[in-house]
């Protein structure tokens, strides 16, 4: 048998395997996405529905029930509504890359009745 013909052709065999497997390593796998949601988010819209003067009937109805509530003084109600929001995505290639990544928000509606109306609202 010939060893010099057999070695480049071993060769050009292992060359053409990494190559394949180079090309193949570029295929997705998996990507996954979710989102977890957590208490009650209030838009800007739904927020200027409550104007100074709304009962806490309407709020209520509107809103849903709050996270909690504070008595500040004997006539100052403040009620709030917190939420949060977690988005989680990721995706895997063979042998290339692999990757996450999370983002989250988070805030806070806080509408303040003066002797069982609204007086004034808010959010950060």
């Amino acid at each position: 048998m010939n060893t010099t013909l057999a070695r480049p052709t071993a060769i050009a065999l292992s060359s053409l395997a990494v190559a394949a497997c180079c090309t193949l390593s570029a295929c997705i796998v998996n990507v996954d996405k979710t989102t977890e949601r957590s208490g009650r988010y209030v838009s800007a819209a739904t927020l200027e529905q409550i104007v100074p003067g709304r009962s806490q009937e309407y709020v209520r109805a509107l809103l849903g029930e709050p996270s909690s509530k504070s008595v500040v003084d004997g006539s100052t109600e403040i009620w709030k509504w917190t939420y949060s929001e977690t988005k989680r995505s990721g995706g895997r290639l063979i042998f290339v890359y692999s990757g996450d990544s999370t983002e989250s928000s988070e805030g806070t509606t806080y509408v303040e009745f003066q002797e069982g109306v609204v007086h004034k609202t808010w959010q950060d």
